[in-house]
């Protein structure tokens, strides 16, 4: 019992954990200024926010990894092609923007007392403006917004979810993107309070359902082979 129950119960941990670890990143993030100088002073003036928003932001990325490969579970039961391909297109956006939420916590380190605001301004500037830097996020972003897209209509159409959670996790996605981009704490916040919720259903759908788990086993020793019961 146990056995069965490990897999659902860690799948549902993440999903409810990835969202729920960006927006206490949202909320710490500190007052965003114009300019590269400006934002490395006001880091300085409030590194403890700085190190919680990096800290859980790099801890949030990386638990969707597995909230991911939840979703993939569920939409593989009825559309395995589908699913590997949507799954594999966001799971790649994901591990790139680890490395983009990793280096958060050398922006923190720049405000560090004693740093020379005049350099660690100026490296921002160049590490910004890097077209190398800039071209590797933002094929992580186009794969996570495509992946995601994929993701959510096939659990959609494949009625494994209820519609409005895969409509939701679409829109949360995107608003997430535009938020970080953009350096919008009142979006990124939206994004992944939506996020929460909608995980948050599919998180209790993965844990009652005692046919998750053998999803992915060979046909004869599946208890049924319909899709996955959805209570709305």
């Amino acid at each position: 019992m146990l056995r069965q129950q490990l897999p659902r119960t860690a799948a549902a941990a993440s999903l409810v954990a990835a969202p729920l670890l960006g927006l206490v990143a949202a909320c710490a993030w500190p007052p965003l200024r114009a300019g590269d100088r400006a934002q490395i002073a006001a880091i300085s003036a409030q590194p403890g926010r700085w190190y919680i928003f990096s800290l859980f932001i790099l801890l949030s990325t990386i638990v969707l990894v597995p909230a991911v490969l939840a979703l993939m579970r569920l939409l593989g039961h009825s559309r395995p092609v589908w699913a590997l391909i949507a799954g594999s297109l966001t799971q790649l956006g994901i591990l790139i923007g680890i490395g983009d939420a990793a280096t958060e916590l050398m922006v923190w380190q720049m405000g560090a007392p004693g740093a020379s605001l005049g350099q660690m301004a100026a490296l921002a500037t160049r590490y910004n403006a890097a077209p190398g830097a800039a071209l590797i996020f933002m094929i992580g972003g186009l794969a996570t917004l495509s992946g995601t897209l994929l993701l959510s209509a096939g659990l959609w159409r494949a009625h494994a979810v209820p519609a409005w959670t895969a409509i939701t996790v679409a829109v949360a996605m995107i608003a997430n993107i535009v938020g970080l981009s953009a350096n919008s704490v009142p979006i990124t916040i939206a994004s992944f309070a939506l996020l929460l919720a909608a995980f948050g259903r599919i998180a209790v759908i993965v844990r009652s359902n005692p046919a998750w788990p053998q999803s992915d086993t060979p046909e004869t020793t599946r208890p049924t082979a319909t899709a996955l019961p959805v209570r709305s």
